[in-house]
């Protein structure tokens, strides 16, 4: 086979029952994955309360009394101070988290493209396994807050979530057909990964109360490894060719080592001296060739995530007007979960673990089983731009509403307003994944993991920085701003439904 040909030739898609286990791994993985943000989140905001307040009531009172909205009192002063603080350190582990996993998510789809899907989803679980196991050592020994933020960085070397969830996608779409079918199997494993944070929102509250955060970060590494263990020993892999595409480049590079071997060996007849040479600079040769081409095909296949967007082609308008939606679709969501827990714990809420825990698990429930199960209805009747146009307008309506609740009443009904809120970002995917040919599948889940990577960076900074700067004047004014994204992307998806032809 040579390496300019697709691995996958558009086969006829045969669908096994293992397949399955793609939807099992990644609903392990956002299990885990949700219950370390929920329990880290409110370590980090206790560790602060204690070290820079070790001897207030504030945050170990629950009475109505200590958590006031008097701007005047000390309980007030003392939260905002926490509130600011580990807002801060979120901010800086959102970077560090980005770093890594904009570079390995680059090139992370075309290696699963040329490799293998479950080759690449192995290492990314394994890596990540490997930072939430540090963090479970260093909240056993209480560790400065700042070291988490190189854990979390190590938890991404290999992707972190987005790279697995990429995979997952392209896995998807080699065991599919292009169009609604697919569309309706990425929302349900969407749906897979939304169940596993709504169990992790329904438990982690709980664990945390009473085991204490040692063992919910535990909880998390236990999880993590039955995720390795999956795809290691029940999951198939999806690209039908990849297992001969693999033995024929090794076969091929083993003989072209051996015939230049045999070459030198020739050319330096019977001197000992002539053929240590030889032999020294074929091994010398082999290495550099092995580094340009290792280093080549990293550059080739970043340019391959991203060449959608820019070679000339008949679709480029098209593509551009879906990822910039896709962006936007994702600032008006990533980030969010954690400014909530920050928003919860402040006046003139204070929730405990449990009732922030609660929050979650409803929103998730409501957002992606109400959602999913509507989306079955919704393609019925509508293309895949309206029930996108539907989902924003749910986002921007349960926004407005919590940027101005004043109680428990109105941010539980929050969640009732989102219920399609999280449709945007799979029907985006899925239009996307449908203008593209099957070898190149990976190649595009790769580019949109690196955008919604960059966009959680700028959106954990940038509206971190906003509700920081807002907590004493209007809380919620951060989700006024995701408002707004929601609203921008209706007004664009109205364009590309009249204007893009596909």
């Amino acid at each position: 086979m040579e390496e300019s040909e697709p691995l996958i030739s558009e086969p006829s898609i045969r669908r096994r029952p293992r397949h399955l286990y793609i939807a099992v791994t990644l609903l392990l993985l956002s299990l885990a994955m949700e219950l370390y943000g929920l329990f880290m989140t409110q370590y980090v905001y206790k560790s602060t309360a204690d070290r820079l307040f070790p001897n207030s009531f504030t945050f170990n009172n629950r009475h109505i009394s200590v958590c006031s909205e008097n701007k005047t009192s000390e309980s007030y002063r003392e939260r905002t101070a926490v509130q600011q603080t580990t807002a801060k350190w979120d901010m800086y582990k959102s970077l560090a988290e980005a770093v890594p996993a904009v570079l390995t998510n680059s090139v992370l789809g075309s290696f699963s493209d040329r490799y293998g899907r479950r080759k690449a989803l192995a290492a990314n679980l394994t890596l990540t396994l490997l930072g939430i196991a540090l963090t479970t050592i260093g909240v056993l020994c209480s560790f400065n807050i700042y070291l988490f933020v190189l854990f979390a960085a190590i938890n991404n070397m290999a992707g972190g979530i987005y790279g697995a969830l990429s995979i997952g996608f392209a896995y998807v779409s080699d065991i599919s057909e292009a169009g609604k079918p697919r569309g309706l199997l990425i929302t349900w494993l969407e749906a897979s990964i939304g169940l596993g944070m709504t169990v992790s929102g329904l438990v982690s509250g709980y664990i945390i109360e009473q085991f204490g955060y040692f063992y919910t970060s535990l909880s998390a590494c236990v999880i993590l490894l039955v995720a390795v263990l999956v795809v290691v020993f029940l999951l198939p892999e999806s690209l039908p060719n990849i297992t001969n595409y693999t033995r024929n480049t090794t076969i091929q590079s083993y003989t072209d080592n051996s015939t230049t071997a045999s070459t030198n060996s020739t050319y330096a007849g019977d001197s000992t001296n002539s053929t240590d040479t030889a032999a020294s600079n074929n091994r010398t040769n082999t290495v550099d060739r092995r580094t340009n081409r290792g280093a080549i095909y990293i550059c080739e296949a970043a340019k391959a995530a991203f060449e959608f967007y820019f070679r000339p082609s008949n679709q480029r308008f098209a593509y551009i007007m879906c990822g910039v939606i896709f962006v936007l679709a994702c600032f008006s969501k990533l980030g969010k979960s954690r400014i909530e827990i920050l928003y919860a714990l402040n006046t003139p809420f204070c929730w405990s673990p449990v009732k922030i825990g609660h929050f979650t698990s409803l929103t998730v429930a409501s957002t992606m089983f109400v959602g999913i199960a509507a989306i079955k209805l919704l393609q019925r009747f509508f293309a895949e731009e309206v029930i996108a146009i539907f989902s924003a307008i749910s986002n921007a309506t349960s926004c407005i509403l919590e940027a101005f609740a004043f109680n428990d009443l109105t941010m539980f009904l929050v969640p009732l307003f989102a219920v399609l809120s999280v449709l945007a970002i799979p029907m985006m995917r899925a239009i996307l994944s449908k203008m593209t040919p099957p070898h190149k599948q990976g190649a595009l889940f790769a580019g949109i993991a690196v955008m919604e990577i960059c966009v959680s960076v700028i959106a954990n900074v940038g509206l971190k920085i906003i509700y920081i700067h807002t907590i004493q004047s209007f809380r919620g004014t951060v989700f006024l701003v995701y408002a707004a994204f929601s609203v921008l992307s209706i007004g664009l998806l109205i364009v590309s439904r009249y204007t893009v032809r596909r």
